[in-house]
């Protein structure tokens, strides 16, 4: 019998800010809190053999109205060396709910959602945030959460890339202890123009910046000869075909694809991505001043660096009305803008905690091969990003039901699994 290493638990999947990049703009979904019967069900079973429970989801912690006493059930079953990890918007976290909660959650993770330093930007992104009261909240619990790690887990966009910087100055100076930086994740086409980073694989990349002075001309010519040639017969100029196909060759040498669309389409935002390393690397600078530890996220994957960050860690995704997913991005059925296309991300459920044991939902075959699949996967799991067809509007990237190499379900286009957009399990 094998056991989760983290449980990740949505308490509550209701919010009392709106941010412009969330889910609850694009998903159709009840809102509800996890019953306390339920969570005690659930530690009974495995909180004693984890390293880590994780309680946030797509929701506020902090909106569930039994939370602390959610805590102590934890903390009742999980080993002593076990640590309790939390997300939160940082509204509700007033000194004297911090107070108490200090007193009971015992070793600890705290990450307080803050995308810039900036109160006014930072009330923009995240509507209905008092940016004052979130930094008090912040400091107040560094200056009394002790054997806690308290820090900041921030969303770069086009709009604050340049003020991650100062964030970082801020946490520091507040005595914070890390932050962790990701890309917004594009539920929207929107959303997508706002990022900064380019899903094609920077190896790739490289290759490809010889045909950057081209635009679409390039395929239509290459394509208009290798069509000439085949229905004609005769000898023709092969200058676009030959070019192409050197491409084709040098990346397929190094064991990756490319996307000569995705490239097109990207002209412009390759030009602000030099400035945005440039950010990056200040806002490392400043960390390393002041000893906050910074992950930072790539600008570009790496298709044969891919992995499954649930999978990594041993780690699963319980809903708050206790189903079981196998992570948080396929937890409720959403739209996704990637690699220029809109597709329909379905909800993956494993099991159903109200009527099976946990532990017979991670041992089930299915579950057991989801994960195999995923131990590896450069191996066994395309990626769509170096793949022209995705950007051309490939059947397999209309939903999550299937990829090219017939795994169910898709992750081929997950910006979880290159890093992009980032994990805090």
């Amino acid at each position: 019998m094998e056991y989760p290493e983290i449980v990740q638990i949505e308490v509550t999947n209701k919010c009392n800010f709106n941010c412009i990049m969330c889910i609850r703009h694009v998903w159709q979904t009840g809102l509800m809190d996890m019953d306390p019967a339920l969570f005690s069900k659930i530690g009974r079973e495995v909180f004693p053999h984890l390293r880590r429970l994780d309680l946030y989801g797509q929701g506020e912690p902090f909106m569930h109205p039994n939370l602390l006493d959610l805590i102590k059930i934890a903390r009742e079953y999980l080993p002593r060396e076990g640590k309790i990890l939390m997300n939160t918007n940082g509204s509700l976290l007033i000194p004297k709910v911090a107070e108490k909660l200090v007193k009971i959650i015992g070793r600890a993770i705290l990450a307080f959602s803050v995308d810039t330093a900036d109160a006014r930007k930072l009330e923009q992104m995240r509507l209905g945030a008092p940016s004052r009261r979130i930094f008090e909240n912040f400091r107040y619990l560094v200056n009394h959460g002790e054997g806690t790690s308290i820090g900041v887990e921030a969303v770069v966009t086009k709009g604050n890339y340049m003020d991650l910087p100062e964030l970082v100055k801020k946490v520091g100076e507040e005595g914070g202890d890390f932050i962790l930086v990701s890309h917004v994740v594009p539920y929207t086409k929107a959303i997508f123009d706002s990022s900064v980073y380019i899903p094609v694989s920077q190896e790739s990349l490289k290759i490809m910046e010889r045909a950057l002075g081209y635009d679409w001309n390039l395929i239509r010519e290459a394509n208009y000869e290798l069509l000439a040639q085949t229905y004609t017969g005769r000898s023709i100029d092969k200058t676009a075909s030959e070019f192409h196909r050197g491409l084709w060759k040098k990346a397929m040498d190094k064991g990756y694809w490319i996307n000569l669309p995705m490239l097109f389409e990207s002209k412009e935002r390759l030009a602000i991505l030099e400035e945005v390393k440039r950010y990056f690397k200040k806002a490392e600078v400043i960390a390393h001043e002041y000893g906050v530890e910074i992950d930072l996220p790539p600008l570009f994957p790496d298709a044969k660096r891919r992995h499954c960050p649930y999978v990594d860690k041993k780690a699963l995704f319980i809903r708050s009305d206790g189903k079981v997913t196998p992570c948080m991005d396929f937890a409720y059925s959403h739209p996704m803008y990637v690699n220029t296309h809109l597709k329909v991300i379905k909800e993956v459920i494993m099991g159903d905690l109200r009527r099976e044991g946990l532990l017979d939902i991670w041992n089930s075959e299915r579950y057991r091969n989801f994960r195999k699949m995923r131990e590896d996967m450069p191996a066994n799991i395309p990626w769509c990003g170096d793949c022209p067809y995705s950007t051309l509007g490939c059947f397999y990237t209309e939903n999550n039901d299937i990829d090219c190499y017939g795994n169910e379900p898709n992750c081929a286009e997950c910006l979880y699994s290159v890093d992009i957009a980032r994990c805090n399990i």
